[in-house]
């Protein structure tokens, strides 16, 4: 047997035809769970061992660390069995660490030093509103963030400020925020800076200015292979093609009823459109989901096919049927969360499975507090991905920018968070003053402080602080360089007096803290293991530039995880709650009119890839009545939910226990040859609340009245309770959205 047959005997037709297809553009559409990452890894491994081409002639793009790490792992190993070896590193990175490793070798054409910083979102935040006082607008009536949103958007459709100016017909900026953009680039220049938008942009700028630089790559690169394509933005793509130009030879993967991200820039037409770029490729279907079971496969393509923008695809499995997808409805989001922390008890109790089995899922963040709160109260350990991460804690950001100064002197942010950190007495006024003579003399923050000492610009007392900030800046920057990475951490710490200070607070958060600087030094020792010849402090402050959410997670911890639906899309588990489902939180609000929209697709996209994520069980909830922003609201169940088959589903509401006849309007199949699933679950709605505390004798509103609202337009009563001064009505609007007032305050007219 050779090696391609050893590399492809246990893969299906499809699999083992899309490994073996080598030359040429090739189009792999691999549906949730079918097994595109064992493609990918496969076909590099098949071409390293084929003899077709080198292993650093490939480039491998991904979208985090994580299945970076993941998929070389995976390679290595391949190449060990069938006794293959390799003895260069393999180039298997995401956009943005690819493109860094380029612009450190090529930034000195671009006009910027060795060594340059990479802004987080809060610095590029903090420069933006530097900018934003030096041309007196106020933050108030302009958000930083909008101008942040802005500049970010224009980086990743490829466009400098210049090029926005001369764009014709151009709506992405108004005159003020080209402004803001303009000057924020002056700056970011001056402080030998790149934001995360800017490795991606400045790349694509050196390709355009510097035709060799692309020519040494395409010849470098033989072999170009995308994974996650669904996902690319414009400048994403822009890069694949000038990288694959040359010799064609590109595979791209993904699946277009997985691209969920158009929000931060994903353009969906990058893979609906790959075979206009290149009419000679080849196109291969993944179809067969290996993950799921076939109740949960069957439902997730029902709901997906309702959506127009994709491929001619249709997911099937060979698992077993396994449990019907579980529809429950709760009176409101409280009872929503003590269901499913009851459920997961009880079959954890069950042995069916640990904490870390299960995911609970939501369409927003805020929908994570209640959850917590029921989660804490029965004790069940839990970790929420996409909160607030580790390398964003307030002293891990410290330390941080210590670094990033003690490796680029002209850093400004990293200057000013910590020039009084800990407290030495140097306050706003002077960094005010300091940055006075920063602008008049064109030089950064650190390199101004001789000349403000010599000259004395101030007081003896702040003059002699400044001095001391700048010895220990001196300091910093030399020991950075002569000393291995951990025992700098410890110099840093110890010469800062940052732990000392925290040791003395003696306080919970200082304690805490302390304990967060102290897994910042495993971070460390870990980086160093891992890295060891380039365990360099440049090569640290990058990678902690690039970790992802994902990239953070401990999958040995025993605990339930939390998270939006956005984070979810890659995992998988076990058992998955979809929280939430109601019409105008999941689906987020669309116009009821605009049932084809692309916002509407792209939310049922979202539902596809969370439903998508259960290997064995599936959990559907939503409310009757949910607060949002303080407001009781009654929602519709999501339309997602009456997209799957009622052979499919099992139906549990709060009523069954509480209303007589209620259970008869959710019978299951396994009740019945013919559930009428359909139209009960349509009408159950209205009838709720048939209950409550109706006034006979109210002569204003009655069910069925037709009433208008001020901001929320014309609607229809189907509830009245109270009376006098505390008469209530429940209005269901044109959106489909249910709303409670008081009648005493809620300017209702009737129609």
């Amino acid at each position: 047997m050779d090696i391609l047959e050893v590399l492809t005997k246990k893969l299906n037709s499809p699999q083992a035809d899309a490994v073996l297809t080598a030359q040429g553009p090739l189009l792999i559409l691999a549906g949730a769970g079918s097994g595109k990452t064992r493609v990918l890894t496969h076909r590099m491994a098949a071409l390293i061992a084929s003899g077709k081409c080198a292993p650093e002639e490939i480039l491998c793009v991904t979208f985090t660390n994580k299945a970076a790490r993941e998929m070389e792992s995976r390679i290595y190993h391949l190449l060990t069995e069938i006794g293959a070896t390799v003895r260069t590193q393999l180039w298997i990175s995401t956009f943005h660490s690819f493109c860094l490793r380029v612009l450190k070798k090529h930034i000195t054409l671009l006009d910027y030093k060795p060594g340059f910083s990479i802004f987080d979102p809060g610095d590029q935040l903090a420069q933006i509103k530097k900018v934003m006082a030096a041309q007196n607008i106020n933050d108030k009536i302009h958000p930083a963030k909008n101008f942040q949103s802005r500049i970010s958007t224009a980086k990743m459709m490829g466009l400098s400020p210049d090029k926005v100016q001369k764009s014709t017909g151009m709506t992405l900026m108004d005159p003020k925020s080209l402004e803001v953009y303009t000057q924020y680039e002056v700056e970011m220049k001056r402080n030998n800076a790149l934001d995360f938008d800017d490795l991606l942009l400045k790349t694509y700028e050196l390709f355009q200015m510097y035709p060799a630089v692309v020519e040494e790559l395409q010849d470098h690169f033989r072999y170009i292979m995308v994974d996650e394509y669904q996902d690319t933005n414009h400048i994403q793509y822009l890069i694949v093609q000038k990288l694959a130009e040359k010799h064609r030879n590109i595979c791209v993967v993904g699946d277009e009823d997985q691209s969920i991200y158009s929000w931060r820039g994903a353009d969906i037409r990058n893979i609906l459109d790959f075979e206009k770029d290149f009419p000679e490729a080849k196109i291969i279907k993944l179809e067969e989901n290996y993950r799921s079971t076939k109740n949960i496969v069957t439902a997730a393509t029902h709901v997906i096919k309702n959506n127009s923008l994709r491929k001619d695809k249709t997911l099937f499995t060979q698992n077993h049927d396994g449990d019907p997808i579980r529809i429950i409805e709760e009176r409101n989001e409280y009872e929503e969360a003590r269901y499913i922390v009851k459920t997961i008890l009880k079959l954890s109790a069950e042995g069916e499975g640990q904490y870390s089995d299960f995911a609970v899922f939501y369409r927003t963040n805020a929908q994570s507090r209640v959850l917590e709160e029921q989660l804490r109260t029965q004790s069940v350990p839990y970790k929420i991905v996409g909160g607030v991460r580790f390398f964003e804690r307030m002293e891990i950001k410290d330390m941080i920018c210590y670094m990033k100064l003690c490796m680029n002197p002209a850093d400004d942010m990293a200057f000013k968070r910590v020039i009084n950190v800990p407290t030495r007495g140097i306050g706003k006024t002077t960094v005010e003053k300091l940055e006075e003579l920063s602008a008049e003399h064109k030089k950064p923050l650190l390199a101004c402080l001789p000349l403000a000492i010599d000259q004395k610009h101030f007081n003896s007392g702040t003059t002699a602080k400044l001095r001391r900030f700048l010895d220990l800046a001196t300091e910093l920057r030399s020991d950075a360089q002569n000393f291995k990475l951990s025992d700098f951490y410890h110099i840093l710490l110890e010469k800062t007096g940052y732990a000392l200070g925290l040791k003395k607070e003696d306080t919970p958060e200082s304690l805490a803290r302390l304990e967060n600087l102290e897994e910042f030094d495993n971070a460390i020792a870990q980086f160093e293991q891992e890295r060891s010849d380039e365990s360099s402090l440049q090569t640290f402050l990058e990678e902690m530039a690039l970790v992802s959410d994902q990239d953070s997670l401990k999958e040995q911890v025993n605990s339930v995880t939390m998270m939006t639906l956005h984070i979810s899309k890659g995992l998988e588990y076990p058992f998955v709650f979809i929280v939430g489902m109601e019409e105008n939180l999941f689906p987020s609000r669309v116009d009821p009119s605009d049932l084809g929209s692309d916002d509407l697709e792209e939310e049922r996209r979202l539902a596809y890839v969370g439903m998508t994520r259960a290997r064995q069980k599936l959990w559907l909830t939503y409310a009757k009545t949910r607060k949002v922003w303080g407001q009781e609201q009654m929602n519709p169940p999501s339309r997602f939910i009456k997209e799957i088959p009622q052979e499919l589903v099992e139906f549990k509401s709060f009523a069954n226990f509480s209303t007589a006849g209620f259970a008869n309007r959710f019978i299951t199949q396994a009740q019945t040859s013919k559930p009428k699933y359909r139209d009960d679950f349509d009408q159950s709605f209205p009838d709720y609340d048939s209950d409550s505390q109706v006034d006979p004798g109210s002569a204003l509103y009655s069910k069925g009245q037709k009433v208008k609202h001020p901001t929320f337009g014309t609607g229809t009563v189907f509830t009245v309770e109270g009376s006098g001064d505390q008469t209530k009505v429940s209005v269901l609007f044109a959106d489909q959205t249910i709303k409670k007032f008081v009648v005493k305050y809620a300017r209702l007219e009737r129609v």
